[in-house]
């Protein structure tokens, strides 16, 4: 028996049955976006199997004919009543961009699309007494005068909308309408997709698809491309190669990617690293804010078994000295937003991924009272929310057993930060840079803290461009640490560089 039910009125509880991309379609109209007219339907699982159950799949020599007598059977499977009646007067139909003009054409459409799904279940496990269940839901949409299909997502690389058009024509204005409509979708379902739309008495969305970042191009690649080049030299084909070899070097030091401006594409990181003090903007608070939410739900949906460490925002401009968590807990315009976009992705989307860093934190008092105050926002720490503080100042290192007395799960060294407070100087004048190549105190200093936590079994990870500079990698590395936290420029090569360091280190050790 199939289940049918008018896109409209779908709603999350109807997600398991009828497929969670189409009950965002039914999102997007109850948003006021224009939507097709339509339906969803399930497929006819019992009388599926009960075909599949009079075939013999075991000998591979009469497979194919097997598969003939399969579809065969499946296609004489008659047309539901209530498919009929739900369609009801209409004559002509969309289903996966084809256009259908009678209701029984409709139904073997639909019985096709399932049985290749079979068809590749069989070809991949053989039978078995659930390969029915589980088939795709289809959305079948109602048209009268199709003039146009495609498809339009967000390029974040290009930072505008690609529209795609594989039937008819476009005017510009529908052109228009199809951008503004693809930004509205994305903020409404927080994560970025791909988009069926058609042009029938107007421009309306007709299917929602997952959309994959594409990958980031390295600078040397991009220039090539921007020329128009076509064949590669054997010098360039080599280095595609060199890369290719980069992405599969492995490391026991964990790579986080920086991610809070552009987004991700390198899949051989283990963790995302968003500091909403470079997202979250108190002049434009509304913008920001949704832009906040698209970037903590699109990292955790996009690495659900990873850990993405969320930066409260650490602040000055305006107020002086007044920076980190003391400002965090005297301005509730900058806290209130942190916490709120928080309880949405944990608790209304379900991602519990999604751990905490306190930045900036002056003592140990301090860092109780952000705590409770997290506490009261739903956001105390558990096994499945864990938080991490930020280790800027001296006196942190100074102190570090009465932070881990606190309650701690993890300690974020911000090694840019920690160099400038103990070499004397700002970090941030360009003329003063070259006190960052005076590593050895900042190192000895270290030693003892990275013991400590060592000894209390407390992870860390470095953050700050100083992390890379051979020295203070290969020290951090030989010193155990968990993690470090790299910009998108330097993800592609960062398990190269931490896998030649721990190679160097084993070889020395071994000698």
């Amino acid at each position: 028996m199939i289940e049918i039910l008018p896109i409209r009125l779908l709603t999350p509880e109807d997600a398991r049955i009828f497929g969670s991309l189409n009950v965002a379609l039914a999102k997007l109209s109850r948003f006021g976006l224009a939507v097709g007219n339509g339906i969803v339907i399930t497929p006819p699982q019992f009388k599926l199997r009960v075909v599949l159950e009079h075939f013999d799949f075991g000998t591979k020599e009469v497979f194919e004919q097997t598969l003939t007598l399969v579809k065969k059977e499946i296609n004489s499977i008659p047309l539901p009543e209530v498919l009929i009646k739900e369609t009801g007067k209409q004559q002509q139909f969309l289903l996966n961009g084809e256009r259908i003009k009678s209701v029984k054409g409709l139904w073997l459409v639909l019985l096709h699309v399932w049985f290749e799904q079979i068809k590749g279940r069989l070809w991949d496990s053989g039978f078995y007494q659930s390969i029915t269940e589980d088939l795709d839901p289809q959305a079948v949409i109602f048209v009268k005068k199709l003039e146009s299909l495609g498809f339009a997502h967000f390029d974040p690389l290009q930072d505008d909308v690609e529209i795609s058009v594989n039937h008819g024509k476009l005017h510009p204005n529908d052109q228009k309408k199809i951008f503004d409509m693809v930004q509205l979708a994305n903020k409404k379902l927080f994560i970025p997709h791909r988009y069926e739309w058609i042009l029938d008495g107007g421009v309306k969305l007709v299917g929602v698809k997952p959309y994959a970042f594409p990958a980031i191009i390295p600078d040397s690649f991009s220039v090539i491309a921007r020329s128009g080049a076509t064949k590669q030299s054997s010098t360039e084909r080599e280095d595609c190669h060199a890369i290719a070899r980069d992405d599969k070097k492995i490391s026991a030091v964990k790579v986080f990617f920086e991610l809070s401006k552009g987004f991700a594409a390198q899949e051989n990181i283990d963790g995302i690293y968003l500091d909403s003090g470079k997202i979250f903007d108190l002049n434009k608070p509304r913008e920001s804010f949704e832009e906040l939410v698209l970037k903590l739900v699109g990292s955790a949906n996009d690495f659900p078994g990873s850990p993405i460490l969320f930066k409260l925002a650490d602040k000055s401009e305006g107020m002086g000295k007044v920076r980190g968590t003391l400002r965090l807990l005297h301005q509730s315009s900058l806290f209130e937003p942190l916490t709120e976009a928080l309880d949405f992705v944990r608790h209304k989307k379900g991602f519990t991924n999604i751990h905490i860093v306190i930045p900036f934190v002056r003592g140990v008092n301090e860092l109780l009272q952000i705590k409770r105050e997290l506490a009261v926002k739903k956001l105390a720490r558990k096994n499945s929310l864990g938080l991490w503080m930020e280790v800027s100042t001296p006196e942190n290192i100074v102190n570090l057993e009465d932070y881990l007395l606190a309650g701690i799960d993890g300690v974020v060294l911000n090694l840019d930060e920690l160099i400038s407070y103990l070499n004397g100087f700002n970090s941030a004048e360009g003329e003063l840079a070259f006190y960052k190549q005076e590593v050895e105190g900042l190192l000895k200093f270290l030693e003892d803290g990275i013991r400590l936590l060592h000894k209390s079994k407390i992870p860390f990870i470095a953050y700050g461009s100083l992390a890379l500079y051979p020295k203070v990698l290969e020290f951090l590395v030989e010193k155990g640490v968990w993690g470090i936290v790299v910009e998108r420029y330097d993800a592609h090569s960062a398990k190269d560089l931490l896998n030649q360091t721990e190679r160097r280190i084993v070889l020395r050790k071994t000698e």
